[in-house]
């Protein structure tokens, strides 16, 4: 008898309801995360990517998140932020499944080189001649989240990136993240 009793509260608490706090409503994380992806040119892309998110409903998160890119051989960059809503749609006591959607707007400048002829002589050299322009794009993922402890986590992201042709090529199609988060709150 002595046994059930010590035994009882261990069953009920087996039972009872995974507590998963990081997916909370009124939760909020500041993270980081560093990726590399590919695209329309040639070199992939390495991006950095500091965000913050709040989730306004169980599950459900609103992210804003900046972005410092280089992109390809020539080391085009892209300058910007976005606003991102998550839904972890999978979840156990410390792993959670999200996709994700958002829009992002930014500068982005394109390096090229061109040659300059100088004149009366025949000498030929290249001169650096940076685009610059600013452009939108729709982002999707598909991530994951691992909770380390009951503040910090892990997570990795794939995701694509829909925006415009700049000079005949997309400079961020896909990227991979692997990222390191703290909840504040």
């Amino acid at each position: 008898m002595l046994l059930v009793c010590l035994l009882l509260p261990a069953s009920a608490w087996a039972q009872s309801k995974i507590e998963t706090p990081w997916l909370q409503q009124g939760q909020m994380q500041v993270g980081i995360g560093l990726g590399a992806g590919w695209g329309d040119k040639l070199g992939g892309n390495v991006r950095l990517t500091p965000y913050a998110q709040y989730f306004i409903k169980n599950n459900w998160a609103l992210r804003i998140e900046g972005r410092l890119g280089l992109n390809g051989v020539d080391t085009d960059q892209y300058l910007g932020g976005g606003l991102l809503t998550q839904y972890h749609f999978v979840h156990t006591s410390r792993l959670s499944i999200f996709g994700q959607a958002g829009y992002f707007y930014g500068q982005g400048s394109q390096g090229r080189s061109r040659v300059a002829t100088e004149y009366p002589s025949t000498t030929t050299r290249y001169e650096s001649n940076a685009i610059r322009y600013s452009y939108g794009m729709i982002n999707v993922g598909l991530g994951a989240q691992y909770q380390v402890n009951k503040r910090w986590f892990l997570n990795v992201l794939a995701e694509k990136n829909l925006g415009k042709k700049v000079n005949g090529s997309r400079l961020d199609g896909h990227n991979i993240s692997l990222g390191v988060g703290f909840r504040i709150k």
